[in-house]
């Protein structure tokens, strides 16, 4: 025989105002309690917002809400995110404009095996734009669930600077 329907109904009020479960441990950074709703649609944009402003919109939501350590830490990393693809794009430049100056010409153009090869550089960036994207995406479906995911390296740098407890998982 089945126990099932033999539990009694749950209360309307019987889950916490903060979105958490009984039994779900809390996180380890911020304030310890489960983000809100709100709290995760700003931090998903924030990560979005990156695509298509750059560093713009993510300062703009970490000014916003400042009261919000996961929103904080959301919008930083994307705008930390954004200023090292700006570096990367700028020695791409840089590299890019160097090697077209420095490559002989022969009979007025370049040759076949510097083409090749800067073809082959813009690919490669072409490369890092598509990672970006889905760079983006993949953490801004994090923030939505309610993660505190952070980029590998640019993470932990977030962490220290805004001053959030590291991880213990």
């Amino acid at each position: 025989m089945s126990d099932f329907g033999t539990n009694p109904p749950v209360p309307p009020n019987a889950y916490p105002a903060n979105d958490q479960l009984p039994g779900v441990p809390a996180p380890v950074y911020g304030s310890g309690a489960v983000p809100s709703p709100d709290e995760r649609t700003m931090a998903m944009l924030a990560e979005l917002l990156q695509l298509f402003s750059w560093m713009i919109g993510p300062l703009i939501i970490f000014l916003v809400k400042r009261d919000s350590a996961f929103v904080r830490f959301h919008a930083f990393q994307a705008m930390l995110w954004q200023l090292v693809m700006t570096m990367f794009s700028i020695v791409f430049f840089v590299v890019v404009v160097a090697l077209t100056l420095a490559t002989p010409r022969s009979g007025g153009a370049h040759s076949p095996v510097s083409v090749l090869f800067l073809m082959g550089f813009y690919a490669v960036f072409g490369l890092f734009s598509v990672a970006n994207i889905v760079i983006a995406i993949y953490f801004a479906v994090k923030a939505n669930g309610g993660a505190w995911a952070s980029y590998p390296v640019i993470g932990r740098i977030a962490r220290s600077i805004l001053g959030l407890a590291s991880a213990t998982r």
